[in-house]
């Protein structure tokens, strides 16, 4: 095999475990391009929409899950793409579509962090691809999320992580045909409410700063 050009770390997370917060250390440690909305103001400009509305597509995509499925039949996943005309629908699967393209785009350009939208999926042929999930029991889950919310009540956020994490999983089942929590899909599980969220970020820090000192490792 030969050596990877990029190192990529992509991050899977249940809501409120910390996974953006650690993806965001890492990257700001090791001097990396930390990913996550520019796949989406990317995604915009080629289908010619705002932000704002791709945004609130992208947050009916998990819950759409049975639809996207059909983008399978659409080509083969490294099919160009083509933004429709202005006056065209945006779907799901179109979405979907172009931001894997994205996401493998910047993955063979440059090494750097990304998080959701699939990308330790989309990304698992990738040769320097470090795939992490990061997971807590729900409580602890519910509380750093509370912390940082300020407002709703404790069983208004229980429900959105709950719901959040059922359609995540929902997609990557269907997009994927994958177990979202199956640790065999990942190289590497943390649990920053076993080993705190410093501990968590030194840890993965330590794992892509070695990857990234092996031959061919940017």
């Amino acid at each position: 095999m030969s050596a990877p050009s990029t190192v990529v770390l992509a991050i899977s997370r249940q809501l409120g475990s910390g996974g953006s917060f650690i993806g965001q250390s890492v990257a700001h440690r090791l001097g990396l391009k930390y990913v996550d909305r520019e796949i989406l103001q990317r995604a915009s400009a080629l289908l010619g929409r705002e932000d704002g509305d791709l945004e609130q597509l992208e947050e009916r995509v998990a819950n759409a899950w049975v639809r996207m499925v059909r983008h399978l039949s659409l080509g083969p996943p490294d099919a160009l793409f083509t933004p429709p005309k202005p006056a065209a629908s945006v779907y799901e699967e179109d979405l979907f579509r172009i931001e894997r393209q994205i996401m493998r785009e910047i993955a063979s350009r440059e090494s750097c962090v990304m998080v959701g939208r699939g990308c330790t999926f989309v990304l698992r042929d990738h040769p320097g691809v470090l795939r992490l999930f990061v997971h807590a029991p729900e409580a602890w889950r519910v509380d750093n999320l509370m912390t940082t919310m300020k407002g709703p009540p404790r069983d208004e956020v229980r429900d959105l992580v709950r719901r959040t994490n059922r359609d995540r999983a929902r997609f990557i089942q269907a997009v994927c045909g994958c177990d979202w929590s199956d640790a065999c899909h990942y190289d590497l599980t943390v649990n920053p409410a076993t080993i705190g969220l410093d501990a968590a970020v030194d840890l993965v820090t330590e794992v892509v700063q070695k990857r990234l000192r092996e031959p061919g490792g940017a």
